[in-house]
């Protein structure tokens, strides 16, 4: 590809009153409003008289601007811009949403967050193949990262295991094996706070959602080493959900696994490969066991809390790092504790299908939490609720519109679904949208544009 025209013979001119550069945002504000959204966001968080008015309007102008890619409270401005006004009203601006942002307190978060957990439930009514299989199995993954900050201005923010000063959010999400992950809720934390603080209670509300959304069979939560204690579990069992946790390597569980025999280990080869922790190196095969542990056996941490479960043991070479011979054998051991059924193979699988959250943490990071925009630590909390909310709106989007985008990166969707440019077109009391001719994703975004929208005869 080249220019086709020398450099003087181009000019540019901003000047066109009928254009819009992210007219997918018709069918996303549609299907918002098909869920009242807005009606139900408005009726749940009450931030007083100062900030508070026309929370409807201010909350879906957020939401808006991140579906369009807003990573920052300035850059909800991408709403307001060319025939935005034409098609949408009610549009505030960003220094608006950043007042309201900054009213929130605590208490108006959790508000939010049940607004939020009130969305996805109608969303999964509205669209059935959001939550596609979970009512025979659903996973329930739960991880904490940490996202930089800079500066010592802003609330919350600190060192913490990372070595970076930030802040701490803690997501949950619901998937099954034929569906993509949705985030039930989330929270932020400061910087310095461990992994675990308050990761119980929010299980107990993320499976009590999941049920809410129709996850009634067999739930499995999912984690990994920093969540292996005796509340956390205690707090899945008492949900009636299963546990499928990486147990952390101490002494006790490596003395149940030496106790594995030779013969008891199976060979299993990896679909995928993996990299070695040690070297990088790709492994294609492993071997596998099976034992029996008791866990939280410490009375004064965890009074009441002792669990007898299963302890898969997945174990990889130890490759060499020189040309240097070997001795004997050496190992890397991966220890999953577990009180699911399914048989060896398969839990493993199971497990290591964890990873899914990372794809989440990817997406939020390429989005709206590609920072947090404000200096209050509520404010950063809200920006947290809502950017999951999107999240949840993109994915649904995405189903509505073809089998590939139901699975599709919610930067994918950006890019297919929502930044099309089109010029709007007023005749006979209609609006009609020209779209570019031979866009490549076209029937995908007519399959989105025909199921939010209900055509009058």
């Amino acid at each position: 590809m080249r220019s086709s025209h020398s450099a003087g013979s181009v000019s540019v001119r901003f000047d066109e009153e009928s254009l819009v550069s992210c007219a997918g945002l018709v069918p996303m504000l549609r299907l918002a409003e098909g869920i009242g959204l807005g009606v139900l966001i408005d009726e749940r968080v009450d931030l007083g008289m100062a900030v508070g008015a026309n929370t409807d309007a201010k909350a879906l102008s957020v939401v808006a601007g991140m579906v369009a890619g807003a990573d920052s409270i300035d850059d909800l401005d991408v709403i307001r811009h060319g025939g935005m006004g034409r098609l949408f009203d009610r549009v505030r601006a960003p220094s608006t949403c950043g007042s309201w942002l900054r009213g929130f307190t605590h208490g108006h978060v959790r508000q939010l967050a049940s607004a939020a957990g009130e969305a996805l439930v109608r969303l999964a009514g509205r669209v059935p193949s959001l939550l596609a299989g979970v009512d025979r199995l659903a996973f329930v993954d739960i991880d904490a990262k940490i996202k930089r900050t800079y500066g010592h201005r802003k609330q919350g923010s600190g060192f913490g295991y990372t070595g970076v000063r930030g802040l701490n959010h803690l997501i949950a999400t619901l998937s099954s094996p034929v569906c993509a992950p949705v985030i039930l809720t989330a929270r932020l934390r400061g910087g310095t706070c461990d992994s675990r603080r308050g990761a119980a209670s929010m299980i107990t509300e993320a499976i009590g959602l999941a049920r809410r959304a129709g996850a009634t069979g067999m739930i499995v939560v999912r984690a990994d080493s920093a969540f292996f204690t005796g509340p956390i579990i205690a707090a899945i069992r008492a949900a009636g959900a299963s546990f499928s946790v990486t147990a952390q390597k101490n002494v006790a569980t490596q003395a149940v696994i030496d106790r594995i025999g030779e013969d008891d280990w199976t060979e299993i080869a990896y679909r995928h490969p993996i990299p070695d922790p040690d070297t990088g190196e790709l492994i294609t095969h492993a071997q596998i066991a099976e034992t029996t542990l008791t866990a939280f056996v410490n009375t004064t941490q965890n009074p009441g809390r002792q669990v007898t479960a299963r302890l898969l043991v997945r174990r990889t070479p130890r490759n060499k790092r020189n040309d240097q011979g070997e001795l004997f054998r050496a190992w890397n051991y991966h220890a999953i504790f577990t009180d699911t059924g399914f048989d060896l193979p398969t839990a493993d699988q199971h497990h290591r299908e964890h990873a899914i959250i990372e794809q989440v943490f990817a997406d939020l990071n390429d989005s709206a939490l590609a920072h947090f925009p404000s200096g209050r630590f509520p404010a950063n909390h809200a920006w947290l609720i809502l950017a999951c909310l999107t999240h949840n709106l993109l994915r649904a989007a995405g189903c509505l519109a073809s089998v590939f985008h139901a699975k599709a990166r919610t930067g994918t969707l950006r890019r297919h679904l929502i930044t099309i440019p089109a010029r709007i077109i007023r005749t006979a009391r209609r609006i009609t949208l020209r779209l570019p001719t031979n866009w490549p994703w076209q029937a995908s975004y007519q399959g989105l544009f025909t199921a939010t929208h209900t055509r009058t005869p």
